[in-house]
């Protein structure tokens, strides 16, 4: 009983670290007693008493490599740039580091620090605050959407990766059998003949098209005019994102953690791709009139509010905070870890590729609207093909294209495979965590099984219409308001139901030092409040999905969308009323509410060297705690 009395009489600096349960303790010192960490018990824990073996990296720069290659990705090189095109590029900058600063950073550092300190997933850690259960599995399914069609941006990039292994670029001429030449312009026309054919065309109510637009709506995806049209599948690229997926199965078979050579590579290659693009797009002609329409504001874009709600989303969706895969990573690490450092330098890394990647897509922008004679806001359609329509332009003017051009293609393959692996890794903890019986024990099978179901499902997204199902999982299944919900619920159950003061002493106990206070009011006022904002705002001024050559989707696309979202959403408040009403139990309905936001007294964190508290001892600390309350 020693070692318990020395904790209430307040000298517990040299003894054992013993955890004491979710109230806190009198006798500590006033920060302790706010950050007091969550007790342990031999008996009734509520996470598997033995440690499960997750793997863990191997290096110390693994984790941080880990985060790069999932945080920097297509979210960054692919949807950061079109975003900002669509919504008038600084107007956009401006609101996206709003975000980045009270949203993005904070929910990055708790998802990190949470998966480091309780060693498990998405789903599994939840049991410390039962009641937001539901947020694991939105977790999930967010996952699932994104999942879903990553492969697919893939299979695009290998297509163009083959196609550029030619001596003439199918994209730079315009007398191919998918061309319609009578409005195609390669850029290379003087300047005469341009003018003529931009006044004709304007005249009858038509618009000139690249030779690169042309390429990638009627050769690379064969593209129907609507949703509704189906048009058959795609055969090429159906077989390229079969490849795809193969090299996910086949990087995640022994487990990510030994995939170390594969997530460097994937982590540090493409920066050596961007810095040559941006030194080429820097250099072409109108590459600063592109610039300047990037970092220049447009108040009055401001007032849209889908400036706003695409800048937040954004911020969510490329920090990939919601998606689970964060604790996933984290779950991996030592518990000793230094996980705040490196979540400070990687969201420092996350900001500056997406920066970067904007000069460069813009830079590039700038110069197919010289070319093209035509503004800026004009030049290509915003959509999620901006990037496979500025990329291939600058390769077409380099030195040895062919070589950069590939290399350009890889890069941007890279980017979608490691993100995906990433997030396959984290939806896939998630279900390990749960189902262990099976999924752990017949891993590789059950990791393969996985894969194929999403094959099958990115089927219709290589369909002849197969962009616009992307775009539809994209806006609904993988951001916007179904990711600003599930997100709002995780930061609210892990400040308020777990603790923000926990977080921080978690911390503490990791790393030997307490963060500023000031994160706790990021972690419970700031990050909800932002989040709850944004939700509410992109509910009320709600805009239906259009096409990027203009017109809305059909009615019956926007409800499957709405579907898609509603997967997510609806089992957060479902499995807290299961919870409180349907869970056979002899509690009243107080207890269970208390029981369901709060860590119990037995908790188990995923420190190998604290030791346990005995039934005996804790039931000595209640007493005295209880003794000292009444005096």
């Amino acid at each position: 009983m020693e070692k318990v009395r020395n904790i209430l009489s307040g000298k517990p600096e040299n003894e054992p670290n013993l955890r004491i349960g979710h109230e806190e303790t009198t006798a500590l010192t006033n920060d302790e007693q706010h950050n007091a960490p969550v007790a342990r018990t031999r008996k009734d824990s509520v996470l598997p008493e033995e440690p499960v073996d997750r793997g863990q990296w191997s290096g110390p720069l693994d984790f941080l490599m880990s985060m790069v290659a999932y945080a920097v990705g297509l979210g960054n090189v692919w949807r950061f740039p079109y975003l900002c095109f669509k919504n008038g590029g600084g107007s956009f900058l401006v609101v996206y580091f709003l975000f980045f600063i009270l949203g993005a950073v904070p929910i990055f550092i708790m998802e990190v620090t949470v998966g480091q300190y309780l060693q498990r997933g998405a789903m599994e850690m939840w049991k410390m605050c039962p009641l937001f259960k539901g947020v694991g599995i939105g977790n999930v399914v967010i996952a699932f959407m994104c999942i879903a069609y990553f492969c697919v941006i893939v299979s695009w990039a290998i297509f163009y990766m083959i196609a550029s292994l030619t001596s003439t670029f199918p994209w730079e001429t315009c007398d191919n059998w998918w061309n319609i030449q009578e409005i195609c312009i390669t850029g290379k026309e003087n300047a005469t003949v341009l003018s003529t054919l931009v006044q004709n065309l304007t005249s009858h109510g038509l618009r000139t098209q690249t030779s690169v637009e042309q390429f990638w709506e009627r050769r690379v995806l064969q593209q129907t005019d609507s949703i509704s049209d189906f048009g058959g599948i795609q055969w090429e690229l159906l077989g390229l994102m079969l490849v795809a997926w193969l090299i996910v199965y086949f990087a995640l078979w022994k487990g990510i953690t030994q995939a170390r050579k594969f997530v460097y590579f994937c982590a540090l290659f493409p920066y050596f791709l961007l810095f040559i693009l941006l030194c080429r797009g820097l250099t072409l002609p109108g590459a600063f009139t592109g610039i300047s329409f990037y970092l220049t504001p447009n108040m009055t874009k401001l007032a849209e509010t889908t400036v706003w709600k695409d800048a937040g989303t954004q911020v969510f969706y490329s920090y990939g905070v919601g998606f689970g895969a964060l604790i996933a990573l984290g779950s991996h690490n030592k518990f000793t870890h230094n996980c705040y450092r490196d979540a400070f330098i990687m969201c420092c890394i996350n900001g500056s590729t997406s920066i970067l990647a904007g000069f460069v897509v813009f830079s590039i922008l700038g110069y197919m609207s010289v070319i093209a004679n035509k503004d800026i806001a004009e030049i290509v359609k915003p959509g999620v093909g901006l990037a496979f329509q500025a990329y291939p332009e600058v390769a077409s003017n380099l030195p040895l294209k062919q070589l950069w051009a590939f290399l350009f293609f890889l890069m941007i393959t890279i980017l979608g495979l490691d993100s995906q692996v990433c997030m396959m890794e984290g939806l896939f903890t998630a279900l390990e965590d749960t189902f262990p019986t099976i999924l752990r024990k017949y891993k590789k099978i059950s990791l393969g099984v996985t894969c194929l179901f999403f094959f099958i499902l990115g089927i219709p997204m290589v369909s002849h219409a197969g962009a616009y199902w992307l775009t539809l999982f994209d806006s609904y299944g993988a951001s916007g308001i179904a990711l600003l919900f599930v997100v709002f619920f995780e930061v609210v159950g892990l400040s308020w139901g777990f603790g923000a003061h926990r977080v921080r002493s978690a911390l503490k106990e990791m790393i030997g030092i307490y963060p500023s206070k000031i994160w706790l009011v990021f972690w419970k006022f700031t990050a909800p409040l932002v989040t709850a904002v944004l939700f509410i705002f992109c509910i009320a001024k709600y805009k239906p999905l259009e096409y990027p050559h203009g017109g809305e989707y059909p009615l019956w696309a926007e409800i499957t969308g709405f579907c898609l979202s509603a997967c997510s959403m609806v089992v957060i408040p479902g499995y807290a009323l299961y919870y409180l009403f349907c869970r056979p139990s002899s509690e009243t309905f107080a207890q269970r509410l208390r029981r369901g936001i709060s860590p119990p007294a037995s908790f188990k964190t995923g420190n190998p060297s604290a030791p346990y508290a005995s039934a005996e001892e804790m039931e000595y600390i209640d007493a005295e705690k209880k003794a000292k309350h009444f005096a």
